[in-house]
């Protein structure tokens, strides 16, 4: 897969992911606006007292997250593409803890943040990884 491939794929996984979490931090605010699906557990998950980090919705962090990351796939140099990897990796663990709380803690899922969470921020992961593993020159015999 060409670096230009994978970039745009980056940067389509971005806009993805500011589209849901720009969805979810919406909701927060106007819970009426909420399309639950499969299960319902949505509200609970947005009304526990995990869905704030220090009085900041979760969903916010998620939008600025993405929206960082989309910034960094842009700017296009090498220590963009390092930093989408360090994002990336921070945004997996950050997911898993997310997930673990919404089957162990809370007791239920949110359908929206689960596609952030097994979805979108995996896959983010793995095209940052291609997309250095891809930049990085074999050295050349000499």
């Amino acid at each position: 897969m060409s670096d230009r491939a994978v970039r745009a794929g980056l940067a389509l996984v971005s806009a993805a992911g500011i589209a849901l979490a720009a969805y979810l931090t919406y909701v927060h605010y106007k819970p009426a606006a909420l399309i639950c699906t499969i299960g319902g557990g949505c509200e609970t998950v947005q009304h526990s007292k995990y869905a704030t980090i220090a009085g900041i919705p979760v969903a916010m962090l998620g939008l600025a997250f993405w929206i960082v990351a989309f910034v960094l796939v842009v700017w296009d140099s090498d220590l963009a593409r390092t930093l989408v990897v360090a994002l990336a990796v921070i945004g997996v663990a950050f997911s898993v803890y997310l997930v673990v709380l919404q089957l162990f803690v809370i007791d239920a899922t949110c359908t929206w943040c689960m596609l952030n969470d097994l979805v979108l921020a995996p896959l983010f992961l793995v095209l940052a990884l291609s997309r250095l593993w891809t930049s990085v020159e074999t050295p050349t015999s000499a």
